[in-house]
């Protein structure tokens, strides 16, 4: 005769057993899903970013940087706007009211707080190229340029003194195009910055000399 008590047993084993295989079931589901996904993974081409092309820093959109405490060469807004009245190595363009100072190079640490010279080409003689950021940043100095027309004056200056310079080329250039920054004959003064949203170009600004001033400042 089944008693309840033998009821109560059959009861807890059926559900015991049902326990254990739905937890060997899913175990199982388990296994099989990372088994699936490893397969696919092991499929995928890694990406090599050193097959990427590298590009210099003037051309290259990134975020706006904020120094750290820690970061001894990135000078505060402050500095910048001190250094920037002291410089006697500066570019001053009127027609949008550009008056800032220049560092050599084009690093991120120089484009971060000033116009930079390309070292590639000449401070004075022959064909001078700086570059600057257009956007995002505190000194985005050229961000305006692309309004600039022909005849518009560029007034550059070193210890030397000051030059003038008049827009000939205001235009679009490929990120690759660098024949804008090699020697020239006559004096000019090359501007090159980033073309908005459009990474693979830039943009180009080129004007020749129309008067030098020796010892004299902007």
């Amino acid at each position: 005769m089944i008693t309840s008590k033998k009821i109560s047993l059959l009861t807890v084993s059926i559900t015991i057993f049902i326990f254990i295989l739905s937890f060997l079931f899913y175990n199982s589901y388990l296994k099989l899903s990372r088994e699936k996904q490893n397969i696919l993974y092991s499929n995928t081409i890694p990406i090599d970013i050193r097959l990427q092309p590298k590009k210099e820093n003037l051309i290259t959109e990134k975020p706006i940087k904020i120094a750290s405490s820690n970061e001894s060469n990135i000078k505060t807004k402050r500095q910048v706007l001190d250094e920037n009245k002291q410089s006697d190595w500066r570019i001053k363009i009127p027609k949008i009211n550009l008056n800032a100072h220049i560092q050599e190079g084009t690093s991120d640490a120089v484009l971060l707080q000033a116009v930079g010279h390309f070292e590639q080409t000449n401070n004075w003689e022959g064909n001078v190229g700086l570059a600057s950021h257009n956007r995002g940043y505190q000194c985005s100095f050229f961000q305006k340029i692309k309004s600039l027309k022909i005849g518009d004056e560029i007034i550059y200056q070193t210890n030397s003194g000051k030059k003038v310079y008049q827009v000939q080329i205001n235009k679009v250039i490929e990120e690759t195009d660098w024949s804008y920054l090699e020697k020239t004959k006559d004096n000019r003064i090359t501007l090159i910055t980033c073309e908005e949203n459009r990474k693979e170009y830039r943009r180009c600004i080129q004007a020749v000399e129309i008067a030098s001033y020796e010892g004299e400042k902007i």
